[in-house]
């Protein structure tokens, strides 16, 4: 039984040392974002413009009573019934209906394109916080070559072979090193804490490779979710166009009448009227004029649009390929080559061939080398954040 309870107890201390994965919060986000859901309800509100399109009029009706007074009797008669429906022609309902249903899809890409901001957000978030969980190890690794030479020095000063200013100056950089671990300690907390305020929920640790790198692949400009909502957009203002065509047309209506006879009381006449309206104006033009004013304008905002994303998806690609160029370098010569010059001074330094001043100018060239790297690849990853809110996670 204690074995069984250890066991669970270490199973539990493992779940806590992984982070989530840039997925796994991603999927969160998009799911439960607060940003998400008001979008979602826009996209759902857009249903009672198709109902209200669906639905006919609701008929009119007419009722008069009338009080009979003489001399010798009185009552009380119905004297006129009539019930009138408005006939919905010319293909005002089909336009009104498609009109709901096209705006209905363009929410729907606008919806997508919020998605989509916010899955970028995040990955960038999250690669800026994994970015700095790196830091901590370049700076742990800095603070334990600090170390090292601290100890030598002290040992040998101990000893007598080595110089009290070479001791301060190992001390100070110790010192120095401290304080840097403990200021990307805090970096990082904070980056994990706008994650968490990205995300919708408390985030406590990362994990992901920094080193792994997405290629950004071509996109198709007209399949871009903004630009499919403003082109959804600019068909719901057409048909919008030909609605208010059909009710500038003479709009039509039924009318079922009953009326007691004048001449012959408690008698009835029924009859079946049509009505209609007589424009003699041209109707609905200034709506016309409004509507179609804003489909030029929904024309003129998908060409900036699309000018705009191409060059912005260009400058994304020129930009990649410049820091991946970048990267490669640092990786296949400048680093290993820091690397073997700080081996070589190590040795150097434990001969008397160079001092630590030297010593202390490679470690710093190699730490910047390291530090460079990561900043190459956290830009890169915030690159590919900006690539998803334009198309999306690929």
């Amino acid at each position: 039984m204690i074995r069984r309870y250890m066991f669970l107890f270490v199973l539990f201390l493992a779940g806590l040392s992984y982070g989530e994965t840039v997925e796994q919060l991603i999927d969160y986000a998009v799911k439960n974002s607060p940003q998400i859901k008001a979008y979602r309800y826009e996209v759902e509100s857009v249903k009672g413009d198709i109902k209200s399109a669906e639905a006919l009029p609701n008929p009119e009706a007419y009722v008069q009573f009338g009080r009979l007074y003489s001399q010798s009797e009185s009552g009380f008669n119905l004297t006129e019934i009539s019930i009138h429906q408005q006939l919905r022609l010319w293909g005002t309902r089909k336009n009104a209906v498609e009109e709901a249903l096209l705006k209905k899809s363009a929410f729907e890409y606008m919806f997508d394109f919020y998605r989509n901001q916010i899955a970028g957000e995040v990955y960038k978030k999250f690669y800026e916080a994994l970015y700095y969980r790196e830091l901590l190890k370049i700076k742990e690794e800095n603070l334990n070559i600090v170390k090292s030479f601290y100890d030598f020095v002290r040992k040998n000063y101990e000893l007598g072979e080595e110089t009290k200013l070479n001791l301060f100056r190992a001390e100070k950089d110790l010192k120095i090193a401290q304080l840097e671990l403990d200021q990307v300690k805090t970096e990082f907390q904070i980056r994990l804490k706008e994650l968490s305020g990205t995300v919708g929920r408390e985030v406590r640790s990362v994990e992901g490779d920094l080193k792994v790198i997405k290629d950004i692949k071509d996109l198709q400009i007209d399949q871009l979710p903004e630009i499919k909502y403003l082109e959804k957009l600019k068909e719901s203002v057409e048909k919008a166009v030909l609605v208010q065509k059909g009710l500038a047309k003479p709009q039509i209506g039924v009318e079922l009448i009953a009326g007691e006879d004048a001449a012959e009381l408690g008698k009835y006449e029924f009859g079946i009227g049509i009505s209609t309206t007589l424009p003699v104006f041209y109707r609905n033009e200034g709506e016309i004029i409004k509507l179609v004013g804003t489909k030029n304008s929904i024309l003129q905002k998908i060409k900036q649009r699309k000018l705009i994303y191409r060059s912005k998806i260009e400058g994304l690609k020129q930009k990649y390929a410049i820091l991946r160029s970048q990267l490669k370098d640092i990786d296949s010569k400048i680093i290993p080559s820091l690397s073997d010059a700080l081996n070589l001074g190590k040795k150097s330094f434990k001969l008397k061939v160079i001092t630590l001043f030297e010593l202390s100018d490679l470690r710093k060239q190699y730490i910047e080398a390291l530090v460079y790297r990561a900043q190459l690849l956290n830009e890169i990853h915030q690159a590919y954040g900006e690539y998803i809110k334009i198309g999306g996670i690929r």
